[in-house]
């Protein structure tokens, strides 16, 4: 049976957030990101587009404006907007898209639609010092960045390989998994030396904020089981991520009620309530993925050697390598907590306080979550 045809498209969804309040759900990233997402702002009833991010579960952002990066309350008069996109293509009749700059031409059209407000539109520079998320001004194809108060200016053949973003209103992204879209069949052997389908091999984290309902998708749980875990501690654990002060923190969510609850320790601290936005990590199907999870003691998990088939879980930052494992417990208990492989040290919140070890008492009671590429396949990080 054919897919059902989507529906009309209907009209971008934003948030009005004011700068420093509880980051919004649903929220979109940009390509390959971790936390940045698209935003807008308006400077006398002119749209700029900008980049935002959460940090402690509230918004903060950056956009060029003139010669000038702003970031502040002040600066940007109060409030931005965050760009949303709730549900999927079977009820938003589109999807979102990124092209190169450089095939805008060719394949922008009534079913594939640039997204911008008025004369600014967003594009995503991706370079080795940072990504970075600007605009363009359609009426001169000049491009603006910010970043650490400066702003940069890129024009011409410079934006040919920057991406931007259309409204694609036909069918639904690369594999997804609603009802509507046709699954693939399953792999054949391969022959050699012909290479495999495309998959997805890349991490899946969706943005969900505390108190929110319980996901219906699901989740990579802790050990894959529920867990003999400490008293008062829900004994069925999901990995989740938070960004604090721009570090990457995991940490353990569970539903209580129906609704996420959400753990994460974070300098001798535990936070547990008021976390505000968080990304829970996704168990893609096995029919989309070219990889698959396995929890894998320290010791194998830690090492750095080229080749190794089971590769950590992690977020890069310039203080560690932070990851999530189990913490083997006195007594047989068990508790997900975040894991820096680099600095071999481990941490997660109980009872009003972190609780953290390093060095052997670490490398000697920790499993961490990994995955390994499927024959034919390649981890992209």
């Amino acid at each position: 049976m054919a897919p059902k045809p989507n529906p009309p498209p209907k009209e971008d969804t934003w948030a009005f957030q004011p700068i420093g309040s509880p980051f919004p759900p649903s929220p979109v990233k940009c390509m390959g990101e971790q936390n940045m997402y698209v935003a807008l702002w308006y400077k006398h009833g002119k749209p700029i587009h900008g980049r935002s991010w959460n940090n402690g579960g509230v918004v903060e952002c950056s956009f060029p404006y003139k010669e000038a990066e702003l970031t502040t309350k002040a600066q940007l008069e109060g409030q931005i907007q965050v760009l949303q996109y709730v549900g999927d293509h079977n009820n938003q009749g589109f999807w979102y898209e990124w092209i190169k700059y450089k095939d805008r031409i060719e394949k922008i059209d009534d079913k594939h639609q640039l997204f911008r407000c008025g004369d600014s539109f967003p594009i995503f520079w991706k370079r080795k010092e940072g990504n970075l998320l600007g605009y363009v001004d359609n009426k001169t194809e000049e491009a603006w960045f910010s970043f650490n108060g400066k702003v940069i200016k890129q024009v011409g053949p410079q934006l040919n390989d920057m991406y931007i973003i259309t409204r694609n209103c036909i069918g639904g992204p690369p594999h997804c998994e609603c009802d509507n879209c046709p699954k693939p069949p399953p792999p054949p052997p391969i022959p050699p030396p012909g290479p495999p389908p495309p998959r997805v091999m890349h991490d899946e984290w969706i943005d969900i904020r505390e108190g929110d309902p319980f996901p219906t998708r699901k989740l990579v749980q802790a050990l894959d089981k529920t867990l003999d875990t400490l008293p008062g501690v829900n004994p069925d654990q999901y990995v989740a991520l938070w960004y604090m002060q721009g570090e990457p923190v995991m940490g353990r969510v569970w539903n209580e009620g129906g609704k996420v609850a959400a753990n994460f320790s974070w300098f001798n601290n535990e936070y547990c309530k008021g976390v505000g936005s968080i990304q829970l990590l996704v168990r893609l199907g096995p029919h989309v993925v070219g990889y698959e999870y396995g929890w894998i003691p320290f010791p194998e998990a830690a090492t750095f050697e080229e080749g190794k088939t089971w590769k950590p879980v992690h977020v890069n930052n310039h203080k560690g390598d932070i990851s999530v494992g189990v913490v083997n417990l006195a007594g047989g208990k068990q508790i997900l907590a975040k894991v820096d492989v680099r600095n071999e040290s481990y941490g997660y919140g109980y009872q009003g306080k972190e609780i953290a070890a390093r060095g052997p008492a670490c490398a000697s009671s920790v499993t961490v979550l990994c995955r390994k590429a499927l024959p034919g396949y390649k981890l992209d990080g």
